[in-house]
């Protein structure tokens, strides 16, 4: 009686329910690993030749950390397959699979592999684990040449660890077109030929990009027949795309995210039509910059065909530039009618940068845009130009800045495969689609575009991820004030409209076009802190799928956050009131308690009444 009595009135209570109210740093702790909050970030840093863990839950305190080679020209960490599951039960190739191996190049090495040439290239690798540091195996071997592509294998089978073996395989492709597997063992060619017999595949497909000639060649992986099983793998070249080095030089190359999961392959449209996503994980984009040369034979050829500087992009749009018709002045048009077309306007600027896209597999070119960024003084100038760019399920959104506006521009792609009428898909009447996709015989797509402008040069972009894709998406900003800001996805639309927005638009969420980008202080994620030199941003989904866990680095300072972008929907916060919901609770069963005895008094009072 005593110990109750001091319970309830000598702050016993008060202070239980304090407790209650709020998480310790024990409990926060166990909620971290329990909603896949904690994680461990390996980092490589090319400078220091070092990997170097961080663990999130503990504000980027050092796990581990790994020498490389110092003498390696190159060093790259490789995971999981060409494809990777988000989960996946036996950890082969998944996104939240520890198993990592890291390559580093060495141009030439003395008595690799009991090689006596001095001027034998070779590559180093370790097998290691990402959470602890382990290194399961390691080994130098010589490489014939030059990689010029890195494929990551894993197999559809489970293994397990046995000595000196490495469950995760990378196919090297060569400068020389060789084709050499690391780790070199029966079971990684095992791997390599299942990827390329693999059932509903046509093969195993790479692709070479040459910066200096301008070629991406598509090739397919094959068995060889040579006797001595010196090279049991070879190329076939599939398909070639030139970019002329004369004319545009290769500034970035970007690919679709592995592991990213898609909620939906179509968009539901106000009208209740669909709007089929164009999903192709081949897809690989590419940056091109005119040269400062190609520009000036441009601007020579359109000074000596034409009496004025613009009579040659004119007499691209039609027009005849003989000044026999009079012509409005620029932005003069009827009451209510559109304004002309920017294309009929004097001064047009010749395109400077390209976006490509092209299939990997095939190698053919499946869309390209053009954008006007900058003059020939510009380029000459020897001024650095990045293009930060992002794809995401059937978007593509990359960021410029525009040396003739002085800002930032926010260009958005979006490809479809095509429409479902709302009558066209129901209980009788069903379209013919393709249950699969193949590179080589599916139709380009059809693409959206879009651009907007953004009052700050953009380093990197990203984009959330969550664990079932249901989540609506951000698209993440690092900015040269040393910010890392986000916009919502449908501010980012390339379908919406200029006009005023229909009852069917407002109904799917689409807004009027606004040309200019909103930076809104509530959507920076990083707050006060000052984020240098951002180059990357990543971000992989929690156990909760309100939840996606955003990296942001490249430069002296390492951010981590945890974003909802549709907010915490199934996640209570962490201010949440626990202690009032345990007083609610217990008085709602002592009122029960109260209730059910009163009850039986009048029960047993009426039946002796």
């Amino acid at each position: 009686m005593i110990s109750l009595k001091n319970f309830f009135f000598g702050g016993g209570m008060l202070s239980s329910l304090a407790s209650m109210a709020l998480l310790s740093d024990e409990k926060k702790a166990e909620r971290d690993i329990a909603f896949g909050f904690a994680k461990v970030s390996v980092m490589l840093s090319d400078a220091m030749h070092r990997i170097i863990a961080l663990d999130t839950a503990k504000k980027g305190r050092v796990v581990w950390s790994m020498n490389l080679h110092p003498e390696a020209s190159w060093h790259k960490i490789v995971r999981g397959g060409q494809f990777m599951s988000l989960s996946d039960p036996h950890g082969n190739g998944g996104v939240h699979d520890h198993e990592m191996m890291t390559l580093s190049y060495l141009p030439f090495s003395s008595g690799v592999a009991g090689k006596s040439l001095e001027s034998t290239a070779a590559m180093q690798w370790k097998c290691f684990d990402g959470t602890s540091g382990r290194v399961f195996s390691e080994k130098i071997v010589p490489m014939p040449s030059e990689v010029t592509q890195i494929v990551p294998l894993r197999s559809s089978i489970h293994h397990s660890h046995d000595a000196n073996e490495c469950r995760q395989v990378v196919v090297l492709v060569h400068a020389d077109n060789s084709v050499s597997v690391v780790p070199d063992t029966a079971r990684s060619h095992s791997v390599v030929d299942e990827a390329i017999s693999a059932t509903g595949r046509n093969g195993l497909f790479v692709h070479t990009l040459n910066r200096q000639s301008g070629e991406f060649r598509a090739l397919r992986v094959a068995r060889t027949t040579a006797i001595d099983g010196s090279h049991p793998f070879e190329l076939v070249t599939v398909g070639t795309t030139i970019f002329d080095p004369n004319q545009e030089s290769i500034i970035d190359v970007s690919y679709p995210q592995r592991g990213e999961v898609i909620q939906s392959p179509s968009t539901v449209l106000g009208d209740d039509a669909l709007l089929l996503k164009y999903l192709n994980p081949h897809l690989v984009a590419i940056v091109t910059e005119a040269t400062a040369s190609f520009l000036s034979s441009v601007a020579t050829i359109s000074d000596e065909n034409d009496q004025s500087s613009d009579g040659f992009y004119n007499a691209l749009a039609g027009s005849d530039g003989t000044g026999g018709q009079k012509r409005k002045p620029l932005g003069v048009s009827k009451p209510g009618s559109d304004a002309p077309p920017a294309t009929l306007t004097a001064n047009v600027a010749p395109p400077s940068l390209f976006v490509t896209l092209i299939d990997s597999v095939s190698g053919q070119i499946l869309h390209r845009v053009s954008h006007s960024h900058a003059n020939e003084s510009d380029i000459a100038a020897g001024a650095s130009t990045t293009v930060p760019m992002v794809i995401s399920e059937n978007w593509i959104v990359y960021a410029y800045f525009n040396h003739r506006t002085r800002r930032t521009d926010v260009g958005v792609l979006s490809l479809h495969e095509g429409m479902i009428d709302k009558n066209g898909l129901t209980a009788f009447n069903s379209p013919e689609q393709e249950l699969t996709f193949s590179s080589l015989e599916a139709a380009k797509p059809i693409v959206l575009s879009k651009t907007y402008g953004l009052g700050k040069v953009v380093t990197a972009l990203g984009v959330t991820t969550t664990k079932a894709g249901i989540s609506s998406k951000q698209f993440l900003f690092a900015t040269g004030n040393d910010q890392v800001i986000s916009i919502d996805r449908r501010l980012l639309d390339p379908r919406r409209p200029k006009g005023e927005v229909k009852e069917s638009e407002k109904s799917e969420g689409l807004m009027s076009y606004s040309p200019l980008l909103p930076i809104t202080p509530l959507r920076t994620p990083s707050h006060v802190y000052e984020v240098s030199s951002v180059k990357s941003i990543t971000s992989t989904s929690a156990n909760v799928e309100s939840q996606s866990l955003v990296l942001s680095f490249g430069g002296p300072d390492v951010f981590f956050t945890r974003l909802a972008p549709s907010k915490g929907f199934d996640l209570l916060p962490d201010d949440f009131n626990r202690g009032l919901l345990t007083i609610v609770l217990v008085a709602l069963i002592v009122l029960l308690n109260i209730i059910q005895r009163l009850n039986g008094r009048k029960i047993v009072v009426t039946a002796w009444a």
